[in-house]
């Protein structure tokens, strides 16, 4: 990138930006399913599955036959369960990604996280692989506001750290995140290391996208 971008915080998507939460999801997903005796999934599945909460993750990944109200509600507690028992077996951040969010906080930018995992799972997965990070506020998808896409946490947060949309960059894997820095009136920034790839991310209408962790460094 020839210039530096203007910005003075950051907020990150979670699973698939900064921690790569994959096998985790599809381990509680398969176990669920299994439990309730129906077809699991390859982990790759699971990349298409993600990205919108646990409540929609229920619905795509229950068999087309079982895609209805009543199984639908049967399910959900057994996934929800099943993410408890599988949370945090198979996690690890991406490789750079202490590094480079310890060279952001150093440059002075504010960071934080907004995930549309459950907001104490948030909590605790962060604490946990992003230990001794100051984050300015981690949220999770909590009841009484709505999930990404909708820019309402994402411009919470601006708001919290005193920054203007503008000069905030969202920087997430899946074409939800790029929507919900689009929707906010921030600077999108596609992470194709994550989930979904580059071109989603374009469609979506990143305004940059970065081909690994390393590159968040020519950010600053």
């Amino acid at each position: 990138m020839e210039s530096s971008l203007d910005f003075s915080a950051v907020i990150f998507d979670l699973d698939g930006t900064l921690l790569d939460t994959l096998s985790d999801i599809a381990a509680a997903g398969n176990s669920a399913l299994e439990r309730m005796g129906y077809p699991t999934h390859p982990v790759d599945a699971y990349r298409k599955f993600v990205g919108d909460g646990a409540k929609k993750l229920a619905w795509r990944v229950l068999p087309e036959d079982k895609q209805n109200q009543e199984d639908y509600d049967n399910f959900v507690p057994v996934l929800l369960k099943e993410f408890e028992q599988e949370l945090n077996k198979h996690v690890r951040p991406y490789a750079g990604i202490p590094e480079v969010l310890a060279d952001f906080i150093a440059a002075g930018k504010k960071v934080a996280i907004l995930s549309n995992k459950p907001h104490e799972h948030a909590v605790e997965s962060v604490a946990k692989f992003l230990p001794g990070i100051e984050f300015f506020a981690v949220y999770g998808g909590r009841k009484d506001v709505p999930l990404k896409p909708e820019p309402d946490a994402a411009l919470e947060l601006a708001e919290k750290m005193g920054v203007s949309p503008q000069q905030t960059l969202f920087i997430g894997d899946t074409d939800v995140d790029v929507k919900t820095g689009v929707n906010a009136g921030m600077i999108a920034v596609g992470a194709s290391w994550g989930f979904r790839g580059e071109s989603e991310l374009v469609k979506a209408g990143a305004n940059i996208v970065l081909d690994t962790p390393a590159d968040l460094v020519s950010l600053l």
